[in-house]
This record gives structure tokens, sequence and C-alpha cells, in this order.
């Protein structure tokens, strides 16, 4: 008989979005999916691809992503988020990395969650690669 999981209730949109990245990096679709509103008018953007519409098309392309052999490791900075009473919105750069430590590059990622009834859900995310950015140069003498 298998097991069934009950679905979580995420109590704010920071624990849906660290839920999110830990589904990612384990390559767990169930729980992956559990972060997203079961909805048709949710919206997925992976860097450089299309855009995915629908709970079937999101699952699809995670489950396909998911079923590859590379393990990536996010590093999340910059994060800069706006609340409402049943609306947030994130912004942050994702430092990408494959398990063994080696950089993979970096994104600006936008995630987007609703409070449901059954908790806090993702209901868009945007992720766009980014060239990595240089340090400014030490302020020195002006001449």
């Amino acid at each position: 008989m298998a097991k069934v999981r009950t679905p979580p209730i995420y109590t704010t949109p920071q624990d849906a979005a660290l839920a999110f990245y830990h589904a990612f990096e384990a390559r767990d679709l169930d729980a992956m999916m559990a972060t997203w509103a079961d909805d048709e008018e949710i919206v997925c953007v992976h860097p450089g691809g299309p855009r995915l519409v629908g709970f079937d098309a999101i699952r699809n392309a995670w489950e396909h992503l998911f079923s590859g052999d590379v393990r990536l490791k996010f590093r999340i900075e910059q994060p800069i988020a706006i609340d409402t009473v049943g609306l947030a919105v994130q912004s942050a750069i994702e430092h990408v990395f494959l398990a063994d430590g080696n950089s993979r590059g970096m994104a600006v990622a936008t995630n987007v969650f609703m409070r449901t009834p059954t908790g806090w859900r993702m209901v868009c995310h945007h992720s766009s690669p980014t060239p990595a950015v240089a340090a400014p140069a030490p302020a020195g003498p002006l001449h």
C-alpha cells in the first residue's frame, strides 16, 4: 500500500521558498510540486527555457529536469521581498553550484507566492541567467 503524503502547510512565503529550494536540491518531485499552487494559471520559466503554464506542464518540466544526473545546490543572496496579506513577491540572486561545489553560474530569480486555503504556495517562478558581476574597484586618489 502506497504511503500518501499529507501536503505541508507553509505558514509564510519564506517557508514555501525554503521548501522550494530544498526540493530542488533533493530532486524530489512530490516535494517540489507541494510548493506550487494547484492551479492552471501558475507560471514557470527556467533559465533560457519557454514559459510553462499550468500545473501539469510545470510538473512535467520538473520531472524532466530531475531525471538527469546533475545535482544542483543553491546559495541565495540579496533577497528582496514584498509581502501583502495574500501575495508575496521575492527576488534574489541564485548562485548555482554542482553537488561537488563547482560553480555553475548565477541567475536572477523572481518567485511569487499566494496565500491559499492550504498555506502559501508558489504561483510563479522565473529564473534568468546573469553574468557574474565584478566587484567594484577600490576607490583610489583622484588626479
